[in-house]
C-alpha cells in the first residue's frame, strides 16, 4: 500500500510557499507520490490569470527536482465546465488508488472555513486530512471536527496575492523566466519598481506598443514585453544606477543621466527576468535615445512611450499615424521631439539628427 499526498490549488501561479509545503509534505508524511492538482473551476475564484497550459507548465518547471512530486490534470481533462467541488476529484481519486492511503493536505486558511466545502464530512472519511499549522493563525474547531493531522512549520509570507503586488523573490526562478518571456503576470511582477504613475504609464506604453506591433504586422509579444519593462530600471536607486553604469555600461556614462534606465532597464530584464531576446533588449535600450540601428520593432515602443495618451496632450494624429505605417509615425516623433526640444531651448544631442535624416531619407 502506497502513501498518496493530494495538493489541489489555483497555482496561479505557483510559488516558493506551494513548493516547500511538497518538500516537507513528502518527508514529514513519508509519502510515496504527492499528486499536484490545478483546479479547472475553482468554487472560491471567479478566474485564472494563466491558462491551464501556461498552470500545468510553471508547475513542471517548479516541481521538476522534486522526485515524488507529479502533475495530475484529472480536473483539468474535466469536460464539464461546471465548478469542480474537491469530493467529486476524491472519489475518481479513491477509484484509482482503491488500495493506497490518500492524504488530502492544505493549509490553515482553507481548514479554518472546511465546514463550508461541498460534503465535508463525507470528505474526511475518504482521505487522511492534513493542515499545515501556522503560528499567526488561531486554532478552530475543524482540525478536531473532521480529525485533521496538524503538521508544524514555520512562518511564510508566500502568497499568489504577494505576487500579484511584485513580490518576484516569491517565485521559483524557472518559473519567474517563464512568465517573463512569455509575457505572463507582467503587469503584476514589474509593480513594486515604480511609483503608481509611472506603473499607469508603463501599462499604458505596453497597449499602444502591441497596437503599432499588431497594425505593422510584426511580433506584438515582444513589442508588449518590451514596453511592459522599458520603465522598469526608471526610479532605480541613484547610486546603484551610477555603478551599474561604470561597469557593464561605461561607453554610455556621457550620455544624460535621465536616460540611463534605457540600458539599466534591459540589465534588469536579463539578469532579473531572465530575458535575453535580443529584438526585445534592443528596443528597450533605443526607447529614449533612438538609434542609427532601429529596427520596426524598436519603432512601436519608442512611439508608444512618446505619445502615451496620459502625458496629457492629443497625440490622436500621430497614433493613428504609427498604425498606418510605424516608420513614418517614427519620423514624425523624431520632428516632433526637435521642435519640442528647441522651443524649451534644450540642447540636442549631435546624433539625433544623424538618426533623423537617415530614417528621413527612408520614407
Amino acid at each position: 500500500m502506497s502513501r498518496i499526498g493530494i495538493l489541489g490549488g489555483a497555482f496561479d501561479p505557483i510559488h516558493l510557499g506551494h513548493t516547500r509545503i511538497i518538500k516537507e509534505s513528502i518527508l514529514k508524511l513519508n509519502l510515496d507520490t504527492l499528486l499536484v492538482i490545478p483546479t479547472k473551476n475553482n468554487p472560491w475564484k471567479d478566474h485564472s490569470a494563466l491558462s491551464n497550459n501556461d498552470r500545468i507548465n510553471t508547475i513542471s518547471l517548479a516541481i521538476k527536482d522534486i522526485a515524488k512530486a507529479k502533475i495530475c490534470t484529472i480536473e483539468l481533462d474535466s469536460l464539464t465546465e461546471d465548478k469542480n467541488y474537491t469530493i467529486d476529484t476524491l472519489k475518481t481519486l479513491k477509484k484509482q488508488y482503491q488500495n493506497d492511503e490518500l492524504f488530502y493536505i492544505m493549509g490553515m486558511d482553507q481548514a479554518s472555513k472546511f465546514n463550508q466545502w461541498k460534503n465535508a464530512k463525507e470528505i474526511s472519511e475518504l482521505v487522511s486530512l492534513v493542515v499545515f499549522k501556522r503560528p499567526d493563525y488561531q486554532e478552530n474547531n475543524n482540525l478536531k471536527t473532521y480529525h485533521f493531522l496538524e503538521i508544524e512549520t514555520s512562518i511564510s509570507h508566500e502568497s499568489s496575492t504577494a505576487i500579484k503586488q511584485g513580490h518576484i523573490e516569491m517565485l521559483d526562478k524557472n518559473v519567474l523566466s517563464y512568465l517573463a518571456n512569455h509575457g505572463l503576470c507582467l503587469d503584476s511582477l514589474i509593480k513594486k519598481k515604480m511609483s503608481n504613475k509611472r506603473y499607469l504609464h508603463t501599462l499604458s506604453v505596453a497597449k499602444l506598443a502591441r497596437e503599432f506591433a499588431q497594425s505593422n504586422h510584426l511580433d506584438d509579444l515582444k513589442a508588449y514585453i518590451a514596453a511592459m519593462m522599458h520603465d522598469v530600471a526608471k526610479e532605480m536607486d541613484k547610486d546603484l544606477e551610477l555603478e551599474l553604469m561604470k561597469k557593464y555600461y561605461s561607453e554610455f556614462l556621457n550620455k544624460p543621466e535621465p536616460v540611463y534606465h534605457q540600458w539599466l532597464s534591459s540589465y534588469v530584464c536579463q539578469n532579473e527576468f531572465d530575458i535575453h531576446d535580443q529584438e526585445i533588449l534592443q528596443a528597450i535600450e533605443n526607447h529614449t535615445t533612438a538609434s542609427l540601428d532601429m529596427h520596426l520593432l524598436d519603432m512601436c515602443v519608442y512611439c508608444a512611450d512618446k505619445l502615451d495618451p496620459l502625458r496629457g496632450y492629443d497625440s490622436s494624429e500621430a497614433i493613428a499615424l504609427c498604425n498606418q505605417d510605424i516608420k513614418k509615425g517614427f519620423v514624425y516623433c523624431l520632428n516632433d521631439f526637435y521642435q519640442f526640444s528647441k522651443k524649451k531651448n534644450r540642447e540636442i544631442d549631435p546624433c539625433f539628427f544623424e538618426i533623423f535624416n537617415k530614417f528621413k531619407k527612408e520614407i
